[in-house]
């Protein structure tokens, strides 16, 4: 039994977090890489949040555009690191027991923190800001607070957290089912899941019914972009199932960091934890089923029947299920002898290593150029520029390939937020530059924009589009 104070505990392994999250993220602390569907909850604009409130659900993050005061971007990051950095610690204790040695859990604190789906998720930290912070607070309240204190406060946990992104009320799930605290009987693990159930249908109905107040429709209508398929018939059916299987190829790549076949290797080593555990200890393994499957049913039922595609980062509970595995089957391991230790820690540490890896190539070489690029062109802006009008291919610009801009809202919105003037995409829109002249040959690009002022306008030429981007 640790006899260190959980206070003290949390505070070691939030420390620990966050100072892993900082230099894994380093260089995009000073300027953060925001989607283009993440400017709104940046900048406030209400009118595309409450968009989302329809096809989404999101109406914790639309109440989120009422707040009276809004802060920078990195301001919001190190917010959202922070809130995240809260719940990685708080779950390491939550699943692990106390007398399992710190070395352990710390380990899956970091697991939790630095996961593939987590940071796959952080790009969109000024909309998921009031999110990350509802499942960090009910994380520390696993910790702290009885197990059936617990259990009441899902009812409150689950429908906000719904709210903010769909499948957050499964971390909550995670912790709650497998928590250190909970009675270790399959009557209490029914009581969970259904205290759960009902707090989801709550969730679920509170967005019905908010959606019908507010848009006349009960209930959450899938977006045309989206391409969904609905199935009216078999054949629908197993085009969904094709659809899925090409997906399925794509996760196993982010999953391998950019190699499909690395990425096969992580469900893999998954399942051989999970059927240690089966041996070892087979309630916790029963409850870890129950977990995933409480999610990834749904889910993949979804899929099948939509069409609608099930990115990576909405399955973090999945990690944190898969990272827990990993950790007890080390414990038991090391429990054995030294040399069980040893290998089982150094196991998990290249596990570690390789998910750092995988974030580091994106963070520090896929999303720098991106920023760099447009910061440059930002600054060549002059002060008091009321419009800028852009002439030319969004991905042409230096970095937009790498950083997977999707949008010519990515470029609209960005040069918006650096330079606080009106920006139009002259190629995306061509009505609202109608009535000017550019002060260039538009057929004539340079291998970096082109900006020129005129008066209170900016006008900017971009490379031509097989410019390397």
């Amino acid at each position: 039994m640790s006899t260190r104070p959980l206070g003290h505990e949390i505070v070691r392994l939030f420390v620990l977090c966050f100072s892993v999250m900082i230099l894994a993220y380093l260089p995009l602390i000073e300027d953060p890489f925001v989607r283009h569907d993440d400017f709104p909850a940046l900048l406030g604009t209400r009118t595309a949040a409450l968009l989302k409130t329809l096809d989404e659900g999101r109406w914790l993050n639309y109440w989120w555009q009422f707040r009276p005061f809004f802060l920078p971007s990195p301001v919001h990051f190190v917010l959202y690191l922070t809130g995240w950095s809260l719940f990685s610690a708080a779950t390491a204790l939550c699943l692990l027991d106390r007398d399992v040695d710190g070395w352990y859990k710390g380990f899956l604190a970091i697991f939790v923190a630095l996961s593939i789906p987590a940071y796959l998720m952080s790009f969109w930290f000024n909309t998921l800001l009031p999110g990350v912070w509802v499942v960090a607070l009910f994380a520390v309240a696993v910790v702290f607070l009885p197990h059936r204190t617990v259990l009441a406060l899902l009812v409150v946990a689950v429908p906000l957290s719904f709210m903010a992104y769909t499948t957050y009320p499964f971390l909550l799930l995670t912790l709650v089912l497998l928590s250190r605290k909970a009675p270790k009987t399959y009557k209490s693990m029914a009581i969970t899941l259904s205290v759960f159930v009902v707090s989801l249908a709550l969730g679920v109905l509170a967005v019905y019914s908010l959606n019908y107040i507010y848009h006349g429709v009960f209930g959450i209508p899938v977006a045309q972009w989206r391409n969904p398929t609905e199935v009216h018939s078999f054949a629908d059916l197993m085009a969904n199932i094709e659809k899925q299987k090409d997906f399925l190829h794509k996760t196993f790549d982010q999953m391998g960091g950019g190699v499909a076949k690395h990425g096969v290797f992580i469900p893999l080593m998954f399942l051989a934890a999970w059927v240690a555990l089966f041996v070892w200890n087979r309630f916790v393994a029963v409850a870890v089923l129950a977990a995933v499957l409480a999610g990834l049913a749904p889910l993949a039922a979804k899929a099948l029947m939509s069409g609608v595609q099930v990115p990576l980062r909405t399955l973090g509970w999945v990690w944190i299920l898969f990272g827990f595995c990993i950790v007890f089957v080390a414990v038991h391991l090391s429990k054995s002898s030294a040399r069980w230790m040893s290998l089982s820690r150094t196991a998990i540490v290249c596990v570690l290593l390789f998910n750092i890896l995988a974030i580091a190539k994106t963070s520090f070489f896929a999303f720098p150029p991106w920023q760099d690029t447009t910061r440059k062109m930002a600054s060549s802006v002059p002060d008091g520029t009321e419009t800028i009008y852009v002439f030319g291919d969004y991905m042409a610009v230096h970095g937009a390939r790498k950083a997977a801009i999707q949008q010519t809202r990515g470029l609209q919105l960005r040069l918006a937020y650096l330079t606080g003037a009106s920006v139009f995409i002259c190629d995306d829109k061509p009505k609202g530059c109608m009535d000017v002249e550019p002060p260039f040959d538009l057929k004539v690009r340079k291998d970096d924009p082109v900006v020129k002022p005129v008066g209170q306008d900016v006008f900017i030429l971009l490379p031509a589009p097989d410019a390397v981007s």
